[in-house]
C-alpha cells in the first residue's frame, strides 16, 4: 500500500471531515441507530474450544470501497457474503447491497467495480445496509481476505456513524494461506488461481465472497491435514487465549 499523501491527511482534518459529519448528520436516522446499536449489543456467537472448523457455520465477506483509509474518509459502496458450513451447508446463503457513499466516489473505483453511478445513488445509507449485514451474519464467525482490512473498515465506519462498538468473531484467510503457503501469492488471485478455483468477475464484492468462501473451504481441508480441526487449534496456531479469535 503507497504512503498516505500528507496534502490529503491535511485537506481531511481540516476540511473533508467536517463536511462529511455535516452531510452525513442529514442522512442519520435516529431510530435506525437505536436499531443499529441493539443489534451490536447482542452481536455474538457462541464457541468453544472443541467446536470443530468444519462445523462451524461463517460469513466469508467482502467490501468494495472508495479507498484504502476509512479513518482518512473513505467509504464503503458494496457489501457481498457468503453463509458457509464445510460440513452441513454450502453456500446456502447470498448477501449484497450496494451503499451510497456520502462523499464522491473516484473515477477509477467505477471502472474497477463495474458499478455505474446511478446504481451508487441509489443504493442505500451505510447504516440501513450495515444493518442488515448484522442481522445476516448474526451467530456466524466473520472471514475475510484479509480481515484485517476489511473488519476494521466497518469498525471504523461503524464509529464515524456513531452506531456502536463493532467487535466481531473472525478469522482472517489471509493469515491461515501464509501460514500454510510461506513465501507463496497468497493474495485472492494467487489462491484461486492455485486451487484452480472458477475466477469470477474481481472486485464485485459477492462475487469476491464466493471466491474466497472457496478459498477457505480449501484452506480448511490444508488445516486439517495438519491436525488444526477445532477452534482451539486455530487459537493455538493464533497464540489467542480462549474466546479471543479478534486479530488485531
Amino acid at each position: 500500500m503507497e504512503p498516505i499523501p500528507s496534502l490529503r491527511v491535511l485537506k481531511y482534518l481540516f476540511y473533508d471531515r467536517f463536511s462529511t459529519f455535516y452531510q452525513q448528520k442529514k442522512r442519520m436516522n435516529p431510530h435506525l441507530r437505536n436499531i443499529v446499536s441493539q443489534q451490536l449489543a447482542q452481536y455474538h456467537v457462541n464457541l468453544s474450544l472443541e467446536q470443530s472448523l468444519m462445523e462451524t457455520t461463517f460469513t466469508v465477506f467482502d467490501l468494495e470501497t472508495t479507498g484504502f483509509y476509512p479513518k482518512l474518509g473513505d467509504e464503503i459502496v458494496s457489501v457481498g457474503a457468503i453463509k458457509m458450513n464445510v460440513n452441513e451447508i454450502k453456500f446456502p446463503e447470498h448477501f449484497y447491497e450496494i451503499v451510497s457513499p456520502i462523499g464522491e466516489v473516484p473515477n477509477n473505483i467505477y471502472s474497477l467495480t463495474g458499478l455505474s453511478e446511478e446504481q451508487v445513488s441509489n443504493g442505500k445509507t451505510f447504516d440501513e445496509v450495515f444493518s442488515k449485514f448484522l442481522k445476516f451474519s448474526e451467530g456466524t464467525v466473520l472471514v475475510a481476505h484479509p480481515a484485517s482490512f476489511d473488519v476494521n473498515f466497518l469498525q471504523v465506519m461503524a464509529k464515524r456513524w456513531q452506531l456502536g462498538l463493532f467487535q466481531p468473531t473472525f478469522i482472517d484467510s489471509y493469515y491461515i494461506a501464509n501460514y500454510l503457503r510461506p513465501k507463496k501469492n497468497n493474495k485472492l488471485d494467487g489462491l484461486v488461481s492455485y486451487f484452480n478455483i472458477e475466477n469470477k468477475q474481481r472486485h464485485h464484492a459477492l462475487n469476491d465472497a464466493q471466491m474466497t468462501a472457496e478459498v477457505f473451504t480449501q484452506l480448511l481441508y490444508l488445516l486439517q491435514e495438519k491436525g488444526i480441526d477445532t477452534l482451539g487449534d486455530y487459537l493455538k496456531l493464533r497464540g489467542k487465549k480462549k474466546g479471543d479469535l479478534l486479530i488485531k
